[in-house]
């Protein structure tokens, strides 16, 4: 529920809040004088202003009579547009949507070398942007370190970028709108977390398999945690004990688990996990061997973020989600044996647009915490 507080809040912040209630579904004005503990001429004052500026309109009846339902107020659809950018080493997915949700239009560009040039993101925008009436925000997923402050991207090595990208002040001085960067693995759990039951979606971890990197997305307490750097759940640097000092993700990103599968002879093909366990569910002794050392480290990492975050559930994402149910107990036996406690692990969601969608959720989040 909102806070009644609204009478206290300068104009672009009242209209920012009525619109932010509005944006789901319609209302009436009675409905905002409910929700907001306000005075009627206050909510029918910041209407008024949203109505003559194209923000909203009404709909229904206009005249009021017995019997009648109250006049609706709604979001223009077309009143503006947002952006969305899913960056990955082998593509650049983006997408404009309406007010209301409504894809206006796509378009996907594929990565060269293994490498993503900032250049060619500004450029994917701006050939959005031709297609897309009144950019209002444009919200920006990346596979890296991301400085909440600044918007600036570090440590990104599956776009191929061994310095600091200043990509939310590139975007902004070109385009001229709000710009949102985000860590692509914390949107996923921004996603996963709406469709996870009350409890779970309080303390919850989301842990992403990629090709080069592994990272982890943590809702602790309720809140995404981002950390001090914006680094917060980069699991996939930590060492996989205190003797082996190799990083969790050097051993086991689907890369890893390629070569090495190669090394022993074998196709890869397609998906490097599923082709792992089904060599080892043959009787691949080579398959076996590296299916176990790759279950252990997946158990390390769960103990790791057990005893430090005690999730509720911990989520499988990206090529993780080929682990089967026997799979994850396996990972789970040696955290059960050592630890007090233990979480919930499975497979997350698939859906391929929860990047997209969640980037885009983010931006006009921001867009709102700004005024209108």
């Amino acid at each position: 529920m909102a806070r009644p507080t609204l009478a206290l809040d300068d104009r672009r912040t009242q209209r920012a809040r009525i619109v932010g209630a509005l944006h789901e579904q319609r209302k009436s004005r009675t409905d905002l004088v409910e929700q907001f503990g306000v005075s009627s001429s206050l909510i029918t004052r910041v209407v008024r202003s949203l109505l003559d500026d194209g923000v909203l309109r009404e709909v229904g009846n206009q005249t009021q009579s017995i019997g009648r339902p109250p006049v609706q107020l709604e979001v223009v659809r077309d009143y503006g547009a947002l952006l969305s950018i899913s960056c990955a080493s082998d593509s650049l997915r983006a997408r404009s949507i309406n007010l209301h949700g409504g894809v206006i239009a796509e378009s996907v560009a594929p990565a060269t070398s293994g490498r993503v040039e900032p250049a060619a993101i500004l450029e994917l925008v701006a050939e959005l942007v031709e297609r897309t009436p009144h950019l209002l925000g444009i919200g920006v997923a990346v596979p890296g370190v991301v400085d909440a402050e600044t918007g600036d991207v570090s440590a990104a090595p599956d776009l191929g970028w061994e310095s600091v990208v200043p990509l939310r002040t590139m975007l902004r001085e070109r385009f001229g709108a709000v710009v949102t960067i985000d860590n692509d693995v914390n949107l996923m759990m921004a996603s996963e977390r709406r469709s996870l039951e009350l409890r779970a979606g309080r303390n919850a971890v989301y842990l992403y398999l990629g090709e080069r990197g592994i990272g982890a997305g943590i809702i602790a307490g309720g809140r995404l945690i981002e950390g001090d750097h914006g680094a917060a759940g980069e699991i996939g640097l930590f060492p996989l004990s205190a003797t082996d000092r190799t990083d969790f993700e050097d051993s086991t990103s689907t890369l890893a688990i390629a070569a090495r599968l190669e090394a022993a002879g074998h196709d890869v093909g397609g998906q490097a996990v599923d082709r792992l366990l089904a060599l080892a569910d043959a009787g691949d002794p080579a398959a076996q061997t590296l299916r176990t050392e790759i279950l252990a480290s997946f158990s390390h990492a769960i103990a790791v973020i057990t005893a430090i975050l005690d999730p509720h559930v911990i989520l499988l994402g990206g090529h993780a989600r080929a682990f089967r149910p026997e799979d994850h107990a396996e990972m789970l036996a040696p955290v059960r044996k050592n630890l007090p406690f233990a979480p919930e692990v499975r497979a997350a969601r698939s859906n391929p647009n929860a990047v997209l969608d969640s980037a885009v959720n983010r931006c006009w989040q921001q867009l709102l915490a700004g005024g209108l």
